[in-house]
């Protein structure tokens, strides 16, 4: 049994009776509890430095698969460009070389990390992967770490060669070094080091790189952890703001860029317990954003997760490549946007467990669209094309439970639902169609009056395991079917509901599934 609940008479939960049935009322105008209008550009992403040419090429080899699941995103959210956030660990690690012919050196040292190179050099050429492909824009992640006798020269090579290279219009904002609020606990400064010596290098470096022809804006501080500042460790991104550090005191800051995962693979993650299918975890990951983000609008700044994803790391085999992962990408992003985080950039690396997509073959494998690639898209469906679209977390006081509405223009569009609860059929395929998931039925009272029917559109796949045979409302963007572009599979509706004579649809979702109701 799942206890009854009530919750705000905007969404209010009107009973949870038996765990198959689920009731909730949804509000047919946005309530107060929405988010701000939702940037169309929300769903965005973070690339490791030293893997931007895998992912996009070059102007002779642009990488086709990247452009098509990019382009497929864009096109549910009239066609605005992603903010591609290039940078990670491997930005500190980066030096630009100007007679250096290749585009790019990747300096490998397994006994330092064996998905990321320990350096990397890039030569003019490197910027090709700016353009190779197309409709998105970029913030360029600089070099923090460096500190020899030629780090300005480094920077400023990199800055002019993005001003040259990169379409104003696609050049969005720079970053100066990525999470080095752990820069003395990284061994790249002294023991020593404090939180007031990192602002004044930072502002040192802006000031150095500035050009007065094409003024440089500034996507910061890129932070990792949560600390108020103490010695020996990690540094605060609530207190950076303080008039004490004076860190935006030439007011070239134009986004706020905070990192988090929810969890990390030295803490065991599992998708069930506790991790990623577990909308609690969800909510209490997101609490100390929430406070951040109300930090930061409230002096008039815009708060976005410049790196994030499921599990830090590069994420976990089993966990974050799996579809369980792609319904925890649609929770996941929903509820930050519940509460008005301006973008999420979702980090990706050429061979990442997490990541949406495998964009070169590499020792066999790939490419490949995987399993949180479908979460993205289910996102972007949701969101939709409409600039005044509003997003309101439905609390079911469930930890497996999870829904949220959409408002255009103030009038209820859409609601997505979760069924989180973890579910594998049987090892064959065969066995897998005839066994029967278990389902709970979502009860939604939208009222008798404006809604003729619902359309149900589904994200599925065969079990919360599956890496493979995973659609979104049918459509598979496979690379191996049409290289990322979507091809149909399956039929597009589960099915069009219409309400009964009490103003209410009920629909079936199954365990470890999704579905979203467009209102019509």
């Amino acid at each position: 049994m799942v206890r009854a609940s009530v919750v705000s008479s905007i969404a209010t939960l009107v009973a949870l009776a038996a765990s198959e049935t689920v009731r909730l009322n949804v509000a047919r105008s946005a309530p107060a509890s929405s988010s701000p209008p939702i940037s169309l550009d929300f769903q965005s992403f973070s690339i490791e430095f030293a893997f931007l040419v895998d992912f996009n090429g070059n102007k002779s080899h642009p990488n086709k698969f990247t452009n098509n699941l990019l382009t497929n995103l864009r096109a549910f959210n009239g066609d605005v460009p992603q903010i591609l956030r290039i940078g990670g660990n491997t930005q500190d690690h980066v030096t630009y070389f100007p007679d250096q012919k290749e585009q790019i050196i990747n300096f490998w040292d397994p006994s330092y990390n064996s998905d990321q190179p320990r350096n990397t050099s890039i030569g003019p050429t490197f910027w090709e992967a700016f353009t190779a492909i197309e409709g998105t824009r970029y913030i360029f992640g600089l070099n923090f770490y460096k500190n020899d006798s030629t780090y300005l020269d480094n920077l400023r090579g990199e800055v002019e060669q993005s001003l040259l290279q990169i379409p104003p219009e696609r050049l969005h904002l720079f970053e100066i070094g990525n999470e080095n609020d752990y820069g003395a606990l990284s061994g790249f400064r002294p023991p020593t080091w404090t939180q007031q010596d990192w602002v004044d290098e930072w502002v040192y470096r802006s000031r150095h790189i500035q050009t007065p022809a094409n003024p440089l804006r500034f996507f910061a501080p890129s932070t990792c952890c949560y600390n108020i500042t103490t010695p020996y460790s990690f540094f605060s991104p609530w207190t950076i703001w303080n008039s004490t550090f004076d860190y935006d005191r030439d007011g070239w800051i134009s986004e706020v860029s905070q990192h988090g995962y929810v969890s990390g693979t030295s803490q065991n993650p599992s998708l069930q317990a506790g991790t990623l299918m577990n909308h609690t975890s969800v909510v209490i990951n997101g609490t100390i954003h929430q406070s951040l983000c109300n930090l930061n609008h409230h002096a008039g700044r815009i708060y976005t997760l410049g790196e994030t994803n499921s599990v830090s790391g590069q994420g976990a085999f089993g966990v974050s490549n799996v579809f369980g992962s792609a319904l925890f990408v649609l929770d996941y992003e929903l509820y930050y946007a519940s509460f008005g985080v301006n973008r999420m950039h979702m980090h990706q690396g050429t061979a990442y467990r997490y990541g949406a997509w495998m964009p070169i073959s590499q020792n066999g494998t790939g490419p490949s669209t995987n399993p949180p690639y479908y979460g993205h898209v289910m996102v972007s469906k949701f969101i939709g094309s409409n600039p005044s679209t509003r997003i309101n977390n439905i609390d079911l006081n469930s930890e497996f439970y999870s829904a949220y509405a959409a408002y255009e223009d103030g009038r209820l569009a859409r609601v997505v639902l979760l069924n989180l609860h973890e579910w594998n059929p049987s090892s064959s395929q065969a066995e897998a169609e005839a066994e029967a998931a278990p389902s709970t039925t979502f009860t939604l009272g939208t009222g008798r009056d404006g809604i003729q029917y619902a359309t149900v559109e589904a994200m599925t796949a065969p079990g919360a395991l599956s890496e493979t045979n995973i659609t979104v409302a049918g459509i598979s963007y496979d690379y191996d079917l049409a290289e990322g572009k979507p091809v149909r599979v399956a039929k597009q509706y589960e099915s069009v509901l219409r309400p009964d004579d009490k103003g209410e649809i009920s629909v079936p979702v199954r365990d470890s599934q999704a579905v979203l109701l467009t209102f019509h």
